[in-house]
This record gives C-alpha cells, structure tokens and sequence, in this order.
C-alpha cells in the first residue's frame, strides 16, 4: 500500500493493548495517540512494549480536538461501543470496531447509518477469518465440494475463572458485555460458521451460568440450529470448560468432511487433490496454543495484522472491507435470537 494510515486506539485494556502493538509495526499504518483515562498507566504500557512517540489523551473530546488522524481502533467494553464510535464518525473518522460491533442489533444499525451519513469507512474485527485451515474451508464450501450439506457447528469450550469476570467490572453484565460466553467468546466461531457455511435461519437455545455465580449472563449455552440452505447445525460456546481448548469448526456432507481446531483436523473430500495433503501439513501447529481458550492472552496477533491491514487495504482502494458493518452484524443477530430462544425454554427463533 502506499498510503500510510494515521490511527488512534481507543481504550487501552488487554484487547487495546493488541491493536497498538499491532498499528505499531505495520507499514501501512501510524499510530498516534491512545485514549484511555488511566493516562499514566498507558504511557507505562506504551513504553514497556518499546511504542514510542506516542501521545495520550484522557478522553475523546480532547483527542479529537487536539490530534489529527483518520482512524479511531474502538477497543472499549462491547455495550460502549456505539457513542464513541459515532462521535468519532461525526467528526470524520473511519472506525474499526473490536467485536461485537455492539450489543444490540438497533445500536448496529446506528453505527452503520452514522458511516453512511458522514461518508466514512466502518469495520469490525473477526481476525479468524485470516487462519489458513478457516480460509481453506470457505473456499472449500465455495467449490461445493462438500456436496450435500448435512452438518456444520462450532464449539467454544473454554475456560474463565471468576477473577476474568471481576476485573474490570463490566465483564458478565448485560449492560456492558451484552451476554456471556456466547457473546464475549463464541462470537467468533459464530462468526465463521456463517461466514463459511450461510446465513442460520432457526435457532433453539438453552443456557444458564454453571460455574460463575458472580455474573449475571450465561457461562455456558447449547443450541440446534438449522440453515437456510436446509443443512442442520450445532452452537456450543462455555467459559465453565477446564482447562479451555481451541475453537473447533466442523462441515460436513455427502462428499466431504472438515474440522478446524485452529488448524485442519480433518480436510477429506471425495475428489481428493494433490493440495489438499499439502495443506494439511502446511497448517499443524508449530506451537502448542489454546487459542484463547485457556486464557484470553493466548492470542495470536499476527491474524489481527492481517485483519487490520486487509481492511485499511480496501479502504485505500475505495471499497468497504470484508469485515464491513453489515458483515460484523450478522453474528450478533445469531447470538441475540439464541438468547431470545433460552429466554423462551428453548423455543425456536428466526434470526433477524
């Protein structure tokens, strides 16, 4: 790319932290100012991961007053995303918005409307779409190679202690997280089921908190879905799963079969390919990782690079990115018919 995006990161928490080490060593990218109110711990941050030139501003108002850049990185709790984010937009910035985009699907809407009317860019960030086993099953799912579809699900069965849910203060609460497990942790695998398999049509949900006595949202929650395209599917997202293990994806049909764990598990087609065995060598794992699901810092950050760089790619070339708005909603009006239907005993849902 060859022009070089001048950012800013709002909210310096553990995810905000990512997203300045990752600004900080792109090419196409510059970062400039980080907003969080605990100024003096940021600039402590900052200078630990060895980010220099940096300026810290305690709020929005004074960043957008005092700094001049064209990108604000939203990386606040995930029910206080919609007022930074369009108070930045009025004022002319493009946004690229931590998952979940927002909470609630109305809020979504605002966001999207508010980049449309202020002629701005805005994104969300579902860094595993860049895995190479996830990117590997869409295009399979593209080629129709697993023929008839039957099944497809993801499992977020990880682990969380109540010391996660304490810090911080936000996290469990319908007000700020929006939900529990599903919302905070499954929304990606979520993500890539729809992502790779289509649009889920019905939903029925169960869900309650089996471990967490502390949060008032589900720590762990089982759903049966089905498909538009007719195909039948599972969603299983936990925080109450010890010790935690990596998100799994699994496809299949009448000519194929594959599971994602992070890598391919399993990639077995009827018109088996010289490549396919090349890639399943290609993706194993080089290091042993929960991804994420021991611990929230067992991330790999190489797939928000590329995440953010794809986006500010599309944007130079004046086009919305993969991760648009109207993308990054889809997952959330998954989780929230979900709720809808454990709320209800279990009763079916269409998804909005």
């Amino acid at each position: 790319m060859s022009k070089k995006w001048r950012c800013a990161v709002l909210g310096a928490g553990m995810v905000g932290e990512w997203h300045t080490k990752v600004l900080s060593g792109l090419e196409c990218a510059t970062l400039v100012a980080v907003c969080d109110k605990r100024v003096e711990k940021i600039q402590e941050q900052l200078a630990t991961n060895g980010i220099t030139g940096v300026q810290v501003y305690p709020d929005l108002e004074e960043l957008l007053e005092k700094e001049d850049f064209e990108v604000l990185h939203v990386c606040t709790p995930s029910g206080d995303h919609l007022e930074p984010a369009t108070t930045a937009m009025n004022a002319g910035k493009n946004i690229i918005c931590e998952k979940p985009l927002e909470i609630q699907l109305d809020r979504i809407d605002q966001m999207i409307e508010s980049a449309k009317k202020n002629k701005v860019r805005l994104a969300g960030v579902f860094q595993n779409r860049w895995n190479e086993s996830n990117k590997a099953m869409k295009q399979a799912m593209e080629e129709g190679r697993f023929g008839t579809l039957a099944f497809a699900g993801c499992y977020t069965e990880w682990y969380r202690t109540d010391q996660y849910y304490r810090d911080g203060g936000w996290r469990g609460t319908w007000k700020y997280d929006g939900g529990g497990a599903v919302m905070n942790q499954s929304v990606h695998a979520i993500d890539l089921l729809q992502w790779i398999v289509g649009p889920v049509k019905t939903v029925s949900a169960y869900a309650s908190s089996r471990i967490h006595p502390e949060i008032e949202v589900e720590d762990t929650l089982a759903c049966s879905l089905q498909f538009a395209n007719g195909a039948f599917g599972v969603i299983v997202g936990s925080t109450a799963m010890y010790p935690g293990s990596p998100a799994r994806i699994e496809v299949g049909g009448s000519n194929g079969t594959a599971v994602s764990e992070g890598f391919l598990k399993t990639f077995k087609f009827r018109d088996e390919r010289p490549s396919d065995k090349e890639l399943l060598e290609r993706v194993k794992p080089k290091v042993e990782s929960s991804a994420g699901g021991a611990s929230p810092r067992d991330v790999r950050l190489e797939l928000h690079t590329a995440n953010i760089t794809t986006i500010l790619k599309a944007w130079e070339e004046g086009r919305d990115a993969e991760t648009n708005g109207a993308e990054a909603r889809k997952a959330v009006a998954i989780v929230l018919a979900m709720y809808e239907s454990a709320k209800k005993g279990g009763m079916p849902v269409n998804v909005n």
